[in-house]
């Protein structure tokens, strides 16, 4: 029985962008059939209207709009995406928040093998899930909710619904306000930069704490902070004067 083909389109603004792409499947995807390209909306809708693929590689800045707004204009869509983009803020904190890969310009071979490959391998529901919340934060500029990979899958929450973060090496486990506790694959850096402070705060180099959640600020074993589960968390002294004034501002 022949293999089916896998077909990609390329949506990217930038001739170079697109032929970038188009060399670097040549090289290490030569089985991949190139089905079209496009600079923009206007001509991507008729192109993935028109042609059934397995993967799109989606810029996010294009001529005519945003590959955020193609993906909204889409009526359905059955295939993986691997995004491209230039240094967009915005954009990359969009991704993190929804854990969705992306390419960086100029992009990396290495990475973008790996970023294919990967591809390959997603689960077509859980990434329409994710790319559905990803344009609900494109519209809103909201980052008020987060997709946590755990080892048993994908966890959608609100980040008011956070407590606190602890690391576990690599890793941190996230405690939710109904009790849950989830070990994500992110370290504590990640979440100390994509958590907006002052809700977030590090007090600790271990802990992350939702400041809506302190309870009370004690002197014991050096400073401490009661969550709203009871939890006890360590404050650093470098970190304490300034947590003390959110936590004040946040009850006046």
């Amino acid at each position: 029985m022949p293999l089916i083909p896998y077909r990609t389109i390329i949506v990217d603004d930038e001739p170079d962008g697109r032929a970038n792409i188009t060399t670097f499947l040549h090289q290490y995807f030569p089985e991949i059939i190139i089905a079209g390209e496009a600079a923009g909306i206007k001509d991507a809708l008729p192109l993935l209207s028109a042609e059934k693929i397995d993967l799109l590689f989606l810029d996010i800045e294009l001529i005519d709009g945003t590959g955020f707004d193609l993906l909204d204009q889409l009526s359905e869509w059955n295939f993986n995406i691997i995004f491209t983009t230039a240094h967009d803020e915005f954009a990359i904190r969009a991704f993190r928040y929804n854990a969705l890969d992306y390419l960086l310009k100029p992009i990396d071979p290495d990475e973008f093998v790996q970023a294919v490959n990967k591809a390959k391998e997603h689960n077509i529901g859980i990434l329409q899930r994710q790319i559905t919340q990803l344009i609900n934060t494109a519209h809103e500029k909201s980052f008020d909710q987060i997709t946590l990979n755990t080892s048993s899958g994908h966890v959608f929450t609100n980040t008011k619904d956070i407590s606190r973060i602890e690391t576990y090496g690599n890793y941190c486990f996230v405690y939710l306000i109904e009790g849950d506790r989830l070990l994500v694959s992110r370290n504590l850096k990640e979440f100390e930069e994509m958590l907006p402070e002052p809700d977030f705060f590090r007090v600790h180099q271990s802990h992350i704490v939702n400041t809506s959640h302190v309870r009370k600020i004690i002197k014991e074993d050096g400073d401490q902070v009661i969550m709203s589960d009871g939890a006890r968390i360590p404050v650093s002294r470098r970190r304490k004067e300034e947590f003390l004034n959110i936590v004040v501002r946040n009850n006046q």
